[in-house]
């Protein structure tokens, strides 16, 4: 309903526009002729013109089409039978029009055509019904689970061949190749040795963003809101969900192969979700949140509803529950991107009251809440509200451990600690110059990374369950180096490259609600899988060198991973 709203008011905008340039056009021509008919004349001619731009806007077709009325200017072309139709002789008036809707036409037929080009490129990531079970043979298997052993000149089966009631796409056969028999109809892929283990999990990301610095970050509340106005228009939307697209393919092709996205725009997150689930397009696995809920001039506020009382958070959590998302998203407290003062960012922004009402609410509906949570006091409110995840985090004193355990208003018992490291790296690392940030964000980055990784550090010491997100989106964490947060883990804390991969593996899928489904390499589970040519146990740096990807069986061989341009390498910061 809302969504035809817009559209009827960029219809009506369009109309208002097409009439204020009908006026315009009719008094320059009267200031030309001087008369009814050559106004008249004038307005066909440009109606004609108009008409003209249809036969240039094909793709490939009309780029010579519109060269052609261009030059018709001076005798070559369409130009002159349009004159003849519109019976007005050849003074400044309808060639300056025709000259201008000559080149709208091409450079309309130009954008269509780079449309086109982009569609056939991205043919390819359409989903196609895999025609064969796959047999992955001579390969190293790290199944994902804490304390298991690599299977060596291991064999992994991958029924896609289903019967009506089964699912395709799945694992049906895992161990070494002495254990597994090769049934006859499944195709054989010799992966030479390489190193298979499941597709990486990012349980923090949003897909509006590709981790490239902008300067859009630093614009005025009233300017975000003429945009955010802007976006919200059809083509807006359309620019989104492309980049969204794009985003998530490119986070596939690096061998991450389940996102959850912690709010996006206008619930175009859940929109991409349902398209990969019916078939539509080769994605990732999406978990998403739709759009978070936040407080009046808080922290994302672009990407969230708003809302300022039990109340009001009540009525956005039931809204989100109706747009079927999988787990809702609230913003408790600010970020380094609204801060305006150092120690800012941080700051508790919504009510005890306002937290608990989200999680009561969406508890009842069965979903779980994450918070974007990055103070110590923010994060206790958040546990006395019965949040189940933090995302982020802030350093974590002796007395919320226990809470972070047994949490009796959470809908498990329990809550998580997503700490997303890569988030403010950059920010805080790189001179303002490179990330295009303030003076105050640049020290507020510094802080909130800081603290989350003291936060990491004591969640891990203490046995608090971690999840592995990296934030994608914000400035230097892009979609294809989340395995460089599980490089943080092994850089701030003692744990092992096995405990870190599956964290980011089978811990994920269990803490995110999914974990009956993907996150490891059994028989059962569906076979999203990556495939590197080291043991990154070893050497966790292979997990950045990815060449095959599976995802529900679907078989993607040497994966191109679209990177950010002119993006800076650095090292991580130093305690």
């Amino acid at each position: 309903m809302n969504e035809n709203k817009g559209t009827l008011n960029f219809l009506n905008k369009c109309i208002v526009f097409l009439l204020f340039l009908t006026i315009l056009i009719s008094l320059f021509a009267w200031i030309t002729y001087g008369t009814l008919e050559g106004t008249l004349g004038a307005l066909a001619h440009t109606i004609i013109g108009l008409l003209n731009i249809f036969p240039w806007i094909i793709p490939f077709v009309g780029i010579p089409l519109g060269i052609l009325d261009i030059l018709g200017i001076y005798g070559v072309g369409m130009y002159n039978l349009t004159l003849n139709l519109a019976r007005l002789d050849s003074s400044w008036m309808p060639v300056v029009w025709y000259w201008i809707m000559a080149i709208i036409g091409s450079v309309i037929d130009i954008i269509l055509t780079l449309f086109t080009i982009g569609w056939i490129k991205r043919l390819k990531y359409r989903k196609k019904e895999p025609k064969a079970n796959l047999a992955l043979i001579n390969c190293n298997i790290i199944d994902g689970n804490l304390k298991s052993s690599i299977i060596s000149k291991g064999v992994i089966l991958i029924k896609n061949v289903a019967e009506d009631d089964e699912t395709p796409g799945l694992i049906v056969g895992v161990g070494k190749e002495e254990d597994i028999k090769i049934p006859e109809n499944y195709r054989k892929i010799d992966l030479k040795g390489g190193y298979v283990l499941p597709g990486l999990i990012n349980a923090h990301c949003h897909l509006t963003g590709s981790g490239k610095p902008m300067k859009i970050m630093n614009l005025s509340d009233k300017t975000l809101e003429k945009l955010t106005k802007l976006l919200k228009t059809p083509l807006g939307k359309k620019i989104l969900s492309n980049m969204m697209k794009n985003n998530a393919s490119n986070a596939l092709n690096a061998g991450v192969t389940t996102l959850r996205t912690m709010s996006d725009p206008f619930y175009l997150d859940l929109k991409l979700r349902d398209k990969i689930k019916k078939g539509k397009l080769i994605g990732p696995r999406l978990v998403c949140a739709g759009m978070g809920i936040c407080i009046t001039g808080g922290h994302g506020g672009m990407m969230a509803h708003t809302a300022d009382s039990p109340t009001e958070v009540k009525k956005a959590i039931r809204k989100n529950l109706r747009k079927e998302v999988d787990f809702i998203k609230i913003l408790s407290t600010g970020g380094v991107m609204d801060s305006r003062k150092v120690g800012e960012a941080g700051r508790p922004q919504m009510t005890i009251e306002e937290i608990e009402t989200a999680c009561f609410e969406a508890h009842r509906g069965g979903l779980l809440v994450a918070t974007h949570c990055e103070s110590t006091h923010g994060i206790k409110e958040a546990l006395l509200g019965g949040v189940d995840s933090i995302e982020h985090g802030a350093k974590i004193t002796d007395d919320l451990v226990p809470l972070f355990k047994n949490n009796p208003k959470s809908l498990r018992g329990f809550t998580t600690l997503t700490s997303t490291t890569s988030a403010g790296m950059g920010m805080a690392v790189l001179s303002k110059e490179e990330t295009k940030i303030t003076d105050v964000k640049k020290e507020n980055a510094v802080l909130i990374e800081v603290g989350m990784i003291n936060g990491l550090q004591k969640a891990y010491k203490e046995g608090i369950i971690l999840t592995v997100g990296t934030d994608a989106a914000v400035p230097y964490a892009t979609h294809y180096n989340v395995w460089k947060e599980l490089k943080n883990f092994l850089k701030y804390t003692d744990m092992t490259a096995q405990e870190a991969l599956h964290f980011a593996t089978k811990g994920n899928a269990e803490n995110i609600g999914i974990g009956d489904i993907t996150g490891s390499i059994e028989v059962g589970k569906s076979a999203d899988i990556q495939v590197v040519p080291g043991n990154p146990l070893e050497n966790i740096d292979y997990l950045g060198q990815v060449s095959m990807v599976v995802i529900k069986g679907y078989l993607i061989k040497n994966p191109k991973v679209k990177k950010v341009k002119n993006l800076k390498e650095f090292e991580p910061i130093e305690l």
